[in-house]
């Protein structure tokens, strides 16, 4: 197995390391239980970020996105965009309309979640559809 070794995957491995040096630090000079969650947080990241540089080094070669895929990627960002801002234009205004006491911090979750989920679901209709425009 031949692993790639340019500058991109090493500066990606050493960003790894640092992470991981960062929360062996924080978990041994500092003490509270804040400081052991942080710490613990930036070497689980760090372990992670080293996977996959691994797994991304090992790869036989990159797959480069033909012009079909790259439009369905932009047409189903661009209406799920138009989704997720009718959606929290909706939930504004039956807020202000209904006098309900919703704020922003508590319903963009959900509002997000739906433009994602719109996302996912566009882009797997248009991949099913042959005719993209």
């Amino acid at each position: 197995m031949k692993i790639r070794k340019d500058k991109d995957i090493l500066r990606f491995s050493g960003i790894a390391v640092l992470l991981i040096l960062a929360g062996i630090l924080i978990m041994s000079f500092l003490s509270g239980p804040t400081y052991f969650g942080i710490g613990s947080v930036l070497i689980i990241a760090g372990i992670i970020a080293i996977i996959i540089a691994i797994i991304t080094a090992a790869r036989k070669e990159d797959l480069i996105q033909d012009e079909r895929s790259v439009r369905v990627n932009e047409k189903a960002g661009y209406h799920a965009f138009w989704i997720l801002l009718g959606t929290g234009a909706l939930v504004q205004s039956i807020a202000m309309f209904w006098r309900l006491d919703l704020s922003y911090k508590s319903v963009s979750p959900d509002i997000f979640f739906v433009g994602m989920l719109s996302f996912v679901i566009l882009r797997w209709y248009y991949n099913r559809r042959e005719d993209i425009v």
